[in-house]
């Protein structure tokens, strides 16, 4: 419901009344703001209409132009080799580069399996944080329930929690025995719900334990969610896929969560958050996307959908950096990357195998627990009898070893930035640290 004393505006409800009759979901779960937003028909259109036929004078756009291009500073542009001028200095529209776009939806759709569902056209976003940003904006209301596994990246509580004010429903990531995903502590927290409206967050690999289910666990947690909106739950379905395609296993999810709830009922709706930051090892691009998969596969409710979500661009951060999305163009489109990402992958691979070859080496088992480990940059430790903020506080001082506590019992190891040779001293100083706190 729209609170009261807020005038609607006229695009706002002809978009949202288009979303009532052909996906009721996606409106039911629409927050406020969501409800409210809308992309004016204002510069932006009005730009680009006369793009097209402004053809004695285009005094439309608000940048500076010189000899029918964008003026620039030399001295700036002697950085770019391989860009040129108008590909590097002018606005990106707040959707992203059309042919960026659609690259990328072709990727999804390739390495998911998804050729015979629809999903959208993806946003770009100013990497996953905005992305979850954005989620918030469109879907959270002040209140609303966020279940996420309670190993869990601490930036979520930052946005759900402090900026949309809404609840994280926590339970236990793993079962008792460290085995694998805790299948019956999902079922039990869904169906402990006394609301209509369910938001599920979903990060594999996980930060910060470096986790990815098995492929079978993944469909059992589909069937737990499509359970839930069987009996009429209205279900919005959230993949962190920061992490995407770091997978180290044979027989782990394939592709992302989102595969397995793109269209798979009219009460689910799913939404994909993921980028070029880990993908291809360029975190200050800062260059992410966001896609929708809905039952009804309709064009018209995607084109509302990317238009709200590229209006929540427009009024926060206008739009995303154009040369680092020239950039990505140019790397989807050439392909020639691939090989290079494949080394990488193949050190990232081996620097994982060597912490598994050490951490669960008799010696340290008094000394701590490992959660499953899988995939991603991440493993994390359970320390015994001893508190990990001391253990890292203690680890830095005397050793030189920086990690992450967590709570009061854990550790997270970024392995992917530690040299494969130094991976065994760094657990032999942590384990010294501990049993020197110990005594």
């Amino acid at each position: 419901m729209i609170k009261k004393g807020v005038v609607m505006n006229e695009i706002a409800k002809e978009m949202n009344n288009i979303l009532k009759g052909k996906s009721p979901t996606i409106f039911s779960l629409l927050s406020d703001f969501g409800k409210e937003i809308y992309m004016p028909k204002g510069i932006i259109s009005q730009s680009a209409e006369a793009k097209l036929h402004a053809y004695e004078c285009n005094a439309t756009i608000g940048i500076a132009k010189d000899n029918g291009g964008p003026m620039y500073l030399a001295s700036v542009n002697k950085f770019f080799n391989y860009l040129t001028p108008s590909e590097i200095f002018p606005y990106a529209t707040p959707f992203g580069l059309p042919e960026l776009r659609k690259l990328w939806q072709e990727k999804i759709i390739k390495e998911n399996k998804l050729e015979d569902k629809n999903i959208s056209l993806p946003i770009v976003t100013h990497a996953l944080t905005n992305g979850l940003m954005l989620v918030g904006d469109l879907f959270i209301n002040v209140g609303d329930d966020i279940y996420i596994p309670d190993k869990l990246w601490g930036n979520y509580k930052l946005i759900y929690q402090v900026r949309y004010k809404a609840n994280i429903v926590n339970y236990d990531f793993f079962d008792s025995s460290l085995k694998g995903f805790n299948l019956d502590a999902l079922k039990e927290s869904l169906n402990n719900s006394n609301k209509e409206k369910i938001v599920l967050l979903f990060n594999f690999p996980n930060n910060p334990t470096g986790y990815t289910p098995r492929e079978e666990e993944a469909d059992a947690i589909k069937e737990i969610v499509l359970d839930l909106a069987k009996k009429g739950k209205k279900i919005l379905v959230v993949a962190d896929d920061a992490y995407y395609g770091l997978s180290f296993e044979e027989g782990l999810l394939k592709g992302s969560i989102f595969s397995k709830f793109a269209g798979v009922h009219p009460n689910i709706v799913a939404v994909k958050l993921d980028g070029f930051t880990k993908e291809l090892f360029v975190w200050g691009f800062r260059i992410g996307f966001l896609t929708f998969a809905d039952y009804a596969q309709n064009k018209n409710v995607y084109e509302i959908m990317e238009k709200k979500t590229a209006a929540a661009i427009r009024c926060s951060i206008s739009n995303c950096s154009h040369p680092a999305q020239s950039i990505c163009l140019k790397l989807l489109s050439e392909g020639n990357f691939k090989k290079e990402k494949e080394e990488k992958f193949q050190e990232l691979k081996a620097r994982a195998e060597k912490v598994k070859e050490i951490v669960y080496n008799e010696k340290f088992k008094k000394l701590w627990d490992v959660y499953p480990f899988n995939s991603g940059y991440f493993m994390c430790l359970r320390l015994k009898g001893v508190d990990s903020n001391k253990v890292r506080e203690h680890a830095l001082k005397e050793y030189g070893v920086g990690t992450i506590a967590i709570g009061k019992s854990d550790l997270r190891i970024a392995f992917s930035s530690v040299k494969i040779s130094d991976i065994e001293k760094l657990f032999d100083y942590l384990a010294k640290s501990i049993m020197e706190l110990r005594s």
